[in-house]
């Protein structure tokens, strides 16, 4: 299939990759072809040259050169003289195919990324070193030597790229800029430019010496007239626009935004030193780049809270079914800054499994309080200058994604959502996570620095709240700087509440039903709760109710009904046979070696079984399931624990350690598992296979077991006993430590449950062994 993008002719222009630069569209059609990109979500179109620089409109494809570049659009402003400037990036070489005209005046083009060769040879470098000193003489020769450049060349070791600035930067005919940009051999590419240098530093010479003879000729009025006369064509040529005019625009702006007097000072120094650069200049684009970020930025302007606590009580029960301590938390700090106007800004992390509305509930919150809200995604994020931006001196840089959220929520104490906290990873390129301890610290954000602004910003006034489904993936001081609350996994009962009171409201409407009588019993809700879906939190539920209305609006459209009945009875003819097959509370059956387990994952809690089979060996244990250090070390504690009470159990001590070993088994092999809390059940299988007893199959247990057989507290109660409920099992065994836990359990599933606590390892034998 073709890849098709807007395409837009330039006139007497030609761009290189990685070269950022203004460009002024003043024809139709090109209107036209910018109107329907900024309509499109897309930001990427091609440039080609013109061969006939005066020609109006351009025949396509003859009249179009076929290399040109893949450019991503910036920024677009429209001009006080009705056309329009676009701050283009361009990015790789492309090979243009089949540029046409659509029928609704626009252009596009069909397109082949090309790539660069033979850029590493020692040829290549030593033509690039001559280039470059080549270059040196020549910006000297014209008056205009650009320092940034030169460093930006002499340290960068993308010769490619180092040419493509060079070309960009020559003031040569747009014809000879077009020979080079289609020149995909580097080397030869380098020798093209030398030659071009060498001739242009050699008409300078010349030129020089007929300017200082000329010069000397030459009266006052006559330059006055020759000056004069020049500024006056160079206007006509570019159609009355000058940079000056834009230097003018931009100090008017600086005066009205009333920025901080470190801010206007920084300003106002990047504003006279592009007054010094050439108007179209890649460095002159960078500092209006940097310039008009920081006038975009909110300095001082501010939202007012909404702090009627009893609106956003209503707001957040109306959007969110229970969430209890996260809604109070809420309620608390606006309380507080009703009271305390002043105070810093919060920062919480939502803790939970995927699916149980922590992203929602950060929107509600916002609207809660009147504050704008944006959202940070830092999923996948490992470059730390994603969240504190690149330096200048790279060519590209940009903001971090904390300025940038600031610059779209427009003021300065808006809520930021940080997104999939946990998710972060570092490289080469730094630690993202350090990166955050600096926003998401009340005591320092109030001058974080982002190295693109470079100029402290106050994050003080900022309502930071992070989503994260797994703490053991967040360093320790990042936790430490936030307020941890846990959302828990949902029980079928509050399933069913939050399908009917939201989930199948909204997708009815969604789904064009609002005008049809849909009748769902509460049957088929914890059907398809029980049956299609076996998660924490909703996310698959809404999937399938989704599903199912998409079928009822086929059918309704196919049979013209007016009101619709799902029973369970025809529930499966819609969503098809049930994935899952519903949990039956668990029977009073007994087995040799297999244990009921507890474990708490990013997904909520489920049950673990523990396998375990004597063998054939010398007293070894051996393990599999993919298993950490620490459940590794767990599993030999409790080895160790069985072996020195090999007496107390009635176990042949000789028999064992001379002809067998236990092999223990952890199923669903190559998921990772890890942590302390099997201890009790490992215990409880190495003791089965040794002695032969039965297990009880009706009963799970989780503790930490000690070398002398404690039983030690764990984390995940809650998360643990919901998981084992929604097992079909009806009794767990948990730590005595862990007893002031139960209270958090849900009461549905907490009265279907027997709750046993225990301190050490014989009382969890008298209640899991068969007698």
């Amino acid at each position: 299939m073709e890849n098709r993008l807007p395409f837009l002719p330039t006139r007497d222009l030609v761009i290189f990759p990685g070269v950022v630069t203004p460009v002024y569209v003043g024809r139709e059609k090109s209107m036209k072809t910018l109107e329907k990109l900024e309509n499109s979500e897309n930001t990427k179109m091609l440039f080609g040259m013109q061969k006939e620089t005066l020609k109006e409109e351009p025949k396509l494809p003859e009249d179009i050169y076929t290399t040109g570049v893949i450019v991503n659009v910036l920024q677009s402003i429209k001009m006080p003289n009705k056309t329009i400037k676009i701050l283009v990036e361009a990015e790789k070489r492309v090979l243009l195919e089949n540029p046409k005209e659509e029928e609704d005046g626009s252009y596009s083009s069909g397109y082949v990324e090309v790539e660069c060769k033979n850029s590493d040879s020692k040829e290549t470098l030593a033509v690039y070193r001559k280039v470059i000193e080549y270059y040196e003489r020549y910006t000297k020769f014209l008056g205009k030597t650009l320092p940034e450049v030169l460093v930006t060349l002499k340290s960068t070791k993308d010769i490619n790229g180092g040419f493509d600035l060079i070309a960009n930067n020559l003031f040569i005919d747009s014809q000879d800029k077009q020979k080079i940009l289609e020149v995909l051999d580097v080397e030869q590419r380098g020798y093209m430019i030398l030659d071009l240098l060498s001739k242009e530093i050699e008409i300078n010479e010349i030129e020089k010496k007929v300017e200082d003879k000329v010069r000397n000729k030459m009266n006052d009025a006559q330059k006055a007239y020759y000056l004069k006369e020049k500024i006056n064509a160079m206007k006509e040529e570019i159609q009355d626009y000058t940079p000056e005019d834009e230097d003018k625009e931009l100090a008017e702006r600086i005066e009205k935004a009333k920025l901080p007097a470190e801010v206007k000072k920084k300003v106002d120094e990047e504003l006279k030193k592009m007054s010094k650069m050439p108007g179209f200049s890649a460095e002159a684009s960078v500092s209006r780049n940097y310039i008009e970020t920081l006038l975009e930025l909110p300095w001082k302007k501010t939202t007012k809270d909404d702090l009627d606590i009893e609106r956003a009580s209503s707001v957040l029960d109306r959007d969110h079914y229970g969430l209890k301590e996260v809604k109070e938390r809420i309620l608390d700090y606006l309380a507080v800054k009703k009271l305390n106007p002043k105070m810093k800004g919060t920062i919480i992390c939502l803790v939970g499994p995927p699916g149980v509305g922590k992203t929602s509930l950060a929107k509600s919150v916002a609207d809660s309080m009147g504050r704008k809200f944006v959202r940070v995604s830092l999923g996948g994020v490992r470059d730390e200058a994603e969240i504190r931006g690149h330096r200048r001196t790279y060519i590209g840089s940009m903001p971090g994604r904390i300025m940038k959220a600031m610059k779209l929520a427009g003021v300065k104490n808006p809520l930021i959502l940080l997104d999939e906290l946990d998710k972060m990873s570092s490289d080469f390129k730094g630690d993202p996570a350090s990166a955050m301890l600096e926003v998401l610290d009340p005591e320092q954000n109030i001058h974080f620095e982002d190295h693109y602004i470079d100029v402290p910003y106050d994050l003080s006034q900022v309502f930071f709240l992070a989503t994260a489904n797994d703490l053991r993936n967040i360093p320790e001081p990042l936790i430490d700087r936030m307020e941890i609350i846990s959302l828990s996994s949902y029980t079928e009962y509050e399933k069913l509440h939050i399908a009917k009171q939201y989930l199948v409201k909204q997708l009815q409407e969604e789904n064009g039903l609002k005008d049809i009588k849909i009748t769902i019993s509460d049957n088929v809700i914890l059907k398809i709760i029980n049956e299609y879906t076996r998660e924490a939190g909703v996310r698959s539920l809404k999937r399938e109710i989704n599903n199912l209305f998409r079928k009822l609006a086929r059918k309704v459209v196919k049979e013209k009904l007016e009101k619709i009945t799902v029973n369970a009875g025809n529930l499966e003819k819609y969503l098809g046979k049930a994935k899952f097959r519903p949990e039956k509370m668990k029977e009073r059956t007994y087995k040799v070696g297999i244990v009921n387990g507890l474990a708490w994952t990013s997904v909520g809690g489920i049950t673990l079984e523990v396998q375990g089979v004597l063998i054939p060996g010398k007293g070894a244990l051996n393990l599999t399931g993919t298993l950490g250090n620490v459940m590794k070390e767990s599993a030999e504690v409790s080895f160790t624990y069985v072996k020195s009470n090999f007496e107390k159990y009635h176990i042949n001590e000789k028999e064992f350690l001379e002809k067998k070993n236990i092999h223990l088994h952890f199923p669903e092999g190559a998921t990772p598992k890890d942590g302390p809390s099997a201890g009790i059940a490992i215990t409880t299988a190495i003791l089965s296979v040794l002695t032969g007893r039965e297990i009880r199959q009706d009963i799970a247990m989780t503790g930490e077991i000690t070398i002398t057989g404690e039983v030690l507290a764990i984390g995940g109660v809650k998360e643990k006993v919901i998981g084992a409920h929604r097992a079909g099992i009806r009794e767990v065994i948990l730590p005595e430590d862990n007893r002031p836990d139960i209270a958090d359990i849900p009461h549905e599933v907490a009265k279907d449950m027997k709750i046993n606590c225990v301190k050490n390892y014989d009382e969890v034998e008298k209640l899991v062994f068969k007698k």
